[in-house]
């Protein structure tokens, strides 16, 4: 399903601060540029609210990780006594839903994943941030805010959450493009289906995504991780890629699972590969009718053969 994203520019200034939303989804994003703070002033009933937030320095590549019930108090302390940072990042419901214990379970966890990550040097951040107990079906609601989390982060442009060994920050990933017509629709993939690809039978659609990473690996074994991800790009995945079609932090993909009982990576000893400069990663398990069509484009751009079986 497609995200719509709405971007409301503070003041009309394209560079400065920006509050961003999304249909259908109560996470809130107010993007706070420190030379443009008039925002903070100008809509303090928003902000005096349960937040996560994350104070940036993108030059110098640091940041620090935070949450707080009353967001207008805690940035206006940070202005005064903080230095470091020249933009803020407040995430909070906009529906008031979030409540204090949430925010610390998302400050701990955003914590986790960005020092993970290595993007950003996190050492304004004094202590590791303490995860507080939630009930299993709270955990479901703050992982599905989280998500959102890191997309609206990486749709201002900002790679904490990313891999720093990986360069994301630093690529233009283009699309491969589509060079060979496919006789294949996605009504053929409708419901319970095998492929067969290259003499190798593939019972769910749900494997598709390893089996052609795989191929590839066999045809091009040299192939690095970013030469990988440049060919199995997010954009392939279609309405579910807010999560890697390839994804390198395995650890963070089986934790998904086991914290939330969201499988989006095959995770399994058995389905991990190997790039050609040797990083191990894992790959999307979210196929359907719609972008199985695209995996069977890269097999009969890479000439393979394949065979639809009901």
């Amino acid at each position: 399903m497609a995200k719509i994203i709405h971007t409301l520019l503070h003041n009309d200034v394209l560079e400065g601060s920006k509050i961003i939303t999304m249909d259908n989804c109560v996470c809130q994003l107010f993007d706070i540029k420190r030379e443009y703070d008039s925002i903070i002033r100008e809509t303090r009933e928003e902000l005096s609210k349960p937040a996560l937030y994350i104070l940036l320095n993108r030059e110098k590549r640091k940041a620090y990780i935070g949450e707080t019930d009353d967001f207008l108090q805690r940035i206006t302390s940070h202005i005064a006594k903080k230095e470091f940072w020249d933009e803020a990042l407040a995430f909070m419901a906009n529906d008031n839903s979030l409540t204090t214990t949430e925010v610390r379970y998302l400050e701990s966890l955003s914590y986790e994943i960005a020092n993970s990550a290595n993007s950003y040097d996190l050492s304004e951040n004094t202590q590791v941030p303490r995860r507080p107990y939630v009930p299993k079906m709270q955990e479901y609601k703050i992982m599905g805010f989280f998500n959102y989390v890191k997309l609206l982060t990486q749709f201002v442009g900002c790679d904490l959450f990313e891999s720093n060994r990986n360069f994301r920050h630093e690529m233009q990933i283009v699309p491969r493009p589509i060079i060979i017509e496919l006789d294949v629709k996605p009504e053929d993939l409708k419901g319970r289906v095998a492929i067969r690809l290259n003499g190798i039978e593939y019972k769910t659609k749900g494997l598709m995504g390893y089996a052609i990473v795989k191929e590839y690996l066999k045809a091009h074994p040299k192939a690095t991780l970013e030469e990988l991800k440049e060919t199995f790009h997010n954009a392939l995945l279609g309405r579910w890629g807010a999560w890697n079609f390839i994804e390198d932090d395995i650890l963070a993909a089986r934790r998904l699972k086991e914290e939330t009982s969201m499988l989006r990576h095959l995770v399994k000893d058995e389905y991990i590969l190997t790039s050609g400069d040797g990083i191990r990663f894992v790959v999307s398990n979210q196929w359907e009718k719609g972008n199985v069509i695209n995996l069977l484009q890269i097999a009969k751009n890479e000439g393979w053969s394949f065979e639809i079986i009901k």
